[in-house]
């Protein structure tokens, strides 16, 4: 197996463990121009033959896992290549078996010391990878400080509109990509946000109006070293969806009240 690594799979349980575990994946796919291949093992924990309420149960659960794979791709997987795959089964054996099945470059997964179920899944599980994949594998240490800015959790690249597109475009976007908002730019300046309650003032209009007559203006702005906790402060008190977050006056990102909410539930896990 040589490198460069163009097959990565990142085995993720949603906490923010998973985040810098993801993020370190698109590092390498970005470099590297390859795939990134992300899983959800949903842990089995009783049989479900002849059990029809288990099977139910681990259906539930998976349909859940999926919704929140995507959400993760869209954010921090935005213009790279990428495959979403869920499991249910015991999760070390599920990786091991994916990594072979899905012919791995490199396995990325996080890791670090937690107590109880969590310990279960990035503990002993994450040994077991290391002890028996057949392709390196690449763990993954996040500490808590480095969760408190947003550069951690924003949305780099972000899907834009420009101000002379017409709102089709800008409702377009925003439904393929799940998005409620959209930095407006004009070449690499951001001059505006588009967010789905505009487009719901212009219903019926939306083939004969340009963005620049819907959108917000001036826009509130962050950087990546912004606290967490002052961007939650923002999004409340200017009662706004989104935040563009940017960079020697380039946009770089976009948080959401949804990625901000993440956060602040993983800081206090």
């Amino acid at each position: 197996m040589s490198f460069p690594y163009r097959r990565v799979l990142v085995p993720v349980d949603f906490d923010g463990q998973s985040i810098a575990a993801i993020e370190t994946a698109a590092q390498i796919v970005r470099q590297n121009d390859g795939v990134a291949l992300v899983m959800h093992v949903v842990p089995m924990m009783i049989p479900p033959a002849g059990m029809p309420g288990y099977v139910d149960l681990y259906r539930g659960q998976e349909e859940t896992a999926r919704v929140r794979l995507t959400e993760l791709a869209h954010r921090h997987l935005a213009g790279l290549k990428y495959e979403l795959f869920v499991h249910v089964g015991e999760p070390a054996a599920s990786i091991l078996r994916a990594e072979k099945r899905l012919a791995a470059d490199l396995v990325v997964m996080a890791t670090h010391g937690r107590r109880g179920f969590s310990r279960v899944f990035l503990g002993s599980v994450a040994e077991m990878v290391l002890r028996e994949a057949t392709c390196p594998v690449l763990t993954v240490h996040q500490g808590k400080t480095e969760n408190r800015t947003v550069e951690r959790w924003m949305t780099r690249n972000p899907a834009t509109v420009t101000p002379s597109d017409k709102l089709t475009v800008a409702a377009t976007r925003m439904t393929e990509g799940g998005f409620r908002s959209l930095p407006v730019v004009d070449g690499e300046k951001l001059v505006g946000i588009i967010t789905d309650r505009d487009l719901r003032t212009h219903v019926g209009y939306h083939d004969h109006t340009e963005v620049k007559l819907a959108m917000t203006e001036p826009v509130i702005t962050i950087t990546p070293e912004t606290p967490i906790h002052e961007a939650a402060r923002l999004l409340r008190e200017r009662k706004i969806g989104a935040l563009p977050v940017v960079e020697d006056g380039r946009l770089v990102g976009i948080i959401s009240t949804v990625d901000v909410l993440e956060a602040l539930t993983a800081e206090t896990e």
